[in-house]
């Protein structure tokens, strides 16, 4: 069962906020603050569904995702957000306070990025097989407005309140989108069922990746 707090991942949030070494202790302190306050307004929220390689629903195009689910028999397609509130406590800081702002949109990113682990993880135990790393519209030549066309095959508007715009950015804007490969290989030997950001193609041109 997801527990809020367990979204929660300092060490991350700051690196969306570009600290490098030890934070100053009155970012620590401005971390703690919005932490508390960001728990009090998260819903998160995700649904997902399997398709066979082959089957038809006008989601998947371009070569870089096709390659990314290179030897795979099956893929998920994974929708996954924390809640507009999130973005209204966003910008009520962006009016009055730069600061928090930043430090929370930044733990709202981490924030999401956990919440999908957390489904992947939940994934694995459902399906058979390995996953292998999320692939999101936007990722190489797989086009954005495939977001649409994903949110649309999960009935994602009206089971999780998540939509796609006329830019086809994602609203509630804490919210991810993705491709998953389900393969044929046993486990890797720590156990982990998914991908890691190494196994990405775009490890090398990556500004946000994790050092994992």
């Amino acid at each position: 069962m997801l527990n809020i707090q367990n979204l929660i991942d300092r060490k991350n949030a700051l690196r969306y906020m570009g600290v490098k070494g030890e934070p100053s202790e009155e970012i620590l302190k401005i971390a703690e603050e919005r932490e508390q306050e960001l728990c009090s307004v998260m819903t998160p929220r995700y649904l997902y569904k399997v398709f066979e390689i082959d089957d038809d629903n006008r989601v998947l195009a371009g070569d870089d995702v096709m390659r990314h689910l290179d030897g795979c028999n099956k893929y998920i397609l994974l929708a996954a957000t924390i809640g507009a509130a999130v973005d209204n406590l966003i910008r009520k800081y962006q009016a009055t306070d730069v600061t928090s702002a930043l430090v929370t949109d930044a733990e709202a990113s981490a924030a999401t990025e956990m919440l999908c682990d957390f489904a992947t993880e939940e994934i694995a135990k459902n399906v058979g097989g390995t996953l292998i790393s999320r692939f999101s519209p936007g990722y190489g030549d797989y086009p954005l407005e495939k977001q649409k066309d994903l949110l649309l095959a999960l009935d994602a508007g009206r089971k999780i309140g998540l939509f796609a715009g006329d830019s086809y950015m994602l609203s509630p804007t804490k919210s991810v989108t993705a491709v998953i490969g389900i393969g044929k290989g046993e486990k890797c030997d720590d156990g982990s069922t998914h991908g890691k950001c190494r196994d990405c193609e775009f490890f090398d041109k990556c500004s946000v990746r994790r050092e994992d």
